[in-house]
C-alpha cells in the first residue's frame, strides 16, 4: 500500500477553487491598499461622510478596512490556494468572504448614507465569491 493510498485519492482542485482564491487575494490586496489609502488620506474623501459614525478623520476605517476585509479575505485564500484536500474549507470561507463584502456594503451604505461609485462593484465581488464558492461545491458534489 503506498503512502497515496494511504492519504485517499489525490484531491483536485477545481478552476472554481483556484478563482475563487485568485479573488480572494485580489479583495485582500485592495483592502489593504484601500485602508492605507484611508489612513493616509490620499482619496481625499469628505470627512463630513464621518459624521454619522464614531470617527473625525479615516484612519479608523482604514484600519478596519484592513482587519475585517482585508486579513479575512487573505485567510479565505489559504484553503481555497494551498489546501486541495480541504475544498469544504475552502467553499466555506469563500461563502464566509463574500458575505463579509456584502454586509461591508451594507454597513457602509447605513453609516455614512452617502453613495460611492466603487459600492456596487463591491457588492458584485461579494456575489462572484459566493457564486464561485456554491458553483465549487457542487462541483465536488458533497
Amino acid at each position: 500500500m503506498t503512502a497515496a493510498t494511504v492519504a485517499g485519492p489525490r484531491t483536485r482542485r477545481t478552476w472554481q477553487g483556484w478563482a475563487l482564491g485568485l479573488v480572494e487575494l485580489f479583495i485582500a490586496y485592495q483592502a489593504v491598499s484601500g485602508g492605507i489609502g484611508l489612513m493616509t488620506d490620499s482619496w481625499q474623501l469628505p470627512t463630513e461622510w464621518l459624521q454619522r459614525t464614531p470617527f473625525d478623520s479615516w484612519v479608523g476605517p482604514g484600519w478596519i478596512l484592513i482587519g475585517l476585509i482585508g486579513v479575512p479575505h487573505l485567510l479565505a485564500a489559504v484553503p481555497a490556494l494551498l489546501m486541495p484536500g480541504r475544498p469544504k474549507l475552502g467553499i466555506l470561507a469563500g461563502y464566509l468572504a463574500g458575505g463579509s463584502l456584502l454586509v461591508w456594503i451594507v454597513m457602509q451604505l447605513a453609516l455614512l448614507q452617502e453613495y460611492y461609485f466603487l459600492q456596487p462593484v463591491i457588492a458584485g465581488i461579494g456575489l462572484v465569491e459566493a457564486g464561485l464558492a456554491y458553483w465549487w461545491h457542487r462541483r465536488i458534489g458533497s
